[in-house]
């Protein structure tokens, strides 16, 4: 599949906030964003298999592989970009732009995915800055369930942490856990029912997310057409969080029926969030509800 990626960027030396994109150290930004390019090179073009008859390399996975088009979206200053090495920064192209502040970058990637739509890409992509994609079925899934569901049906990944030794309590951690029920209720006032897809390997169950929140999403090119059409596409409307989850979601919940893996299916659809910043705000250990193991 040809998809469109925009990867929403900042970085400020003089940083200080909440979230890991308004820090000013360094190395992590610099670090999530190459391991990030690096995921989504290992699902384009360059997949071989190794000829030990001949010790060349022949063409593999041609059937599972994607063509992307990377965008960053930064304010065009505050950035890692010129910190990159050649071999990372040639993966990409910077669309500088001119939000309000730093944390209104992700309307500005929602401009420049809407505007390429002639360019007829099969998925537009909208990625924050340190989520790694492994699963090389990952967008396949995706386009899979919105052709079999419908346009007007979203699949969203779990985001999930995992950790450099064994831990005592959770060595996958899915960081995107149940909203306050209040709060949910407000965005998604009338759940649908769960829906239950047989597959070769068994069933997966997808359900309204408890949590609709991903830090990314993929649409079709007839699903952001619609969202482009409506009135309260790029409306900035702030109404969830910040500004950052808001660009993320907010809009999708206004605009389409969002699903997620249910909890039993978790890692049918997920990416990982770069580093243990979610297990950081945490103090002690994970108590675990349930068998764990």
């Amino acid at each position: 599949m040809r998809i469109l990626v925009t990867i929403v960027h900042h970085w400020n030396p003089r940083g200080a906030g909440r979230h890991a994109s308004l820090r000013p150290e360094l190395e992590p930004r610099l670090y999530a964003l190459q391991d990030q390019l690096l995921s989504l090179r290992r699902l384009d073009t360059r997949q071989g298999v190794l000829n030990i008859a001949t010790k060349t390399v022949d063409d593999a996975n041609h059937a599972l592989r994607h063509r992307f088009t990377i965008k960053v979206v930064t304010d065009g200053q505050h950035h890692v970009l010129d910190h990159l090495e050649p071999s990372y920064r040639e993966l990409l192209e910077e669309v500088p732009t001119t939000p309000l502040d730093p944390k209104h970058l992700g309307f500005e990637a929602q401009r420049v995915l809407a505007e390429h739509l002639n360019d007829q890409y099969d998925l537009y992509v909208y990625l924050e800055d340190d989520l790694l994609i492994h699963d090389p079925l990952f967008f396949r899934k995706i386009f899979w369930f919105q052709l079999n569901v419908g346009e007007h049906c979203v699949l969203m990944p779990h985001r999930y942490e995992s950790f450099w030794k064994p831990s005592n309590s959770v060595d996958r951690f899915f960081i995107d856990g149940p909203m306050i029920e209040h709060e949910l209720k407000a965005l998604i006032p009338d759940p649908p029912p769960p829906l239950s897809t047989p597959l070769p390997a068994g069933q997966v169950t997808f359900e309204s997310p408890k949590n609709p929140h991903s830090g990314c999403f993929a649409l079709t090119h007839a699903q952001l057409r619609h969202w482009s059409e409506q009135s309260w596409f790029l409306d900035r409307d702030c109404g969830l969080i910040s500004p950052l989850e808001s660009a993320a979601t907010l809009g999708l919940v206004k605009t389409f029926t969002l699903y997620k893996p249910s909890w039993a299916y978790a890692s049918f659809l997920e990416l990982q969030h770069w580093g243990v910043s979610f297990r950081n705000l945490i103090g002690g250990e994970i108590r675990v509800k349930g068998a764990v193991g």
